[in-house]
């Protein structure tokens, strides 16, 4: 008999589920219970992971506009945590983006601990 309902296609999730899915260092199982590896800092209705690797990966983006000003803001909210009056290097980039996830796990923007 051929199920007529199926709807766990991937695809049709918005792409923060499903890249919560897909992110291989989620979840691991220990025994026969699943573990979480990351944890998250809530601000509002936002979650941000703890995990570095994923927070570059899904949650942040850097902008380079036509004048070669530099902006850093969240693929999760209308939030910008950076914007800067010249061109930088990758490097400066990368090292601020760092100071921006310290600051968010650290809840220098609000927020709470969640699992």
């Amino acid at each position: 008999m051929k199920k007529m309902n199926v709807n766990n296609d991937l695809e049709k999730m918005g792409n923060e589920k499903q890249n919560l899915f897909t992110y291989e260092g989620h979840i691991r199982i220990q025994g026969s219970f699943p573990v979480l590896k990351q944890q998250f800092v809530k601000i509002k209705e936002v979650e941000y992971s703890t995990d570095f690797d994923f927070f570059l990966k899904n949650q942040v983006q850097v902008i380079v506009s036509n004048d070669n000003r530099c902006t850093i803001c969240s693929t999760l909210e209308k939030r910008v945590f950076y914007k800067g009056p010249k061109n930088m290097d990758d490097a400066s980039v990368f090292e601020l983006m760092e100071v921006i996830h310290r600051d968010i796990i650290s809840f220098k923007y609000g927020g709470e601990l969640i699992y």
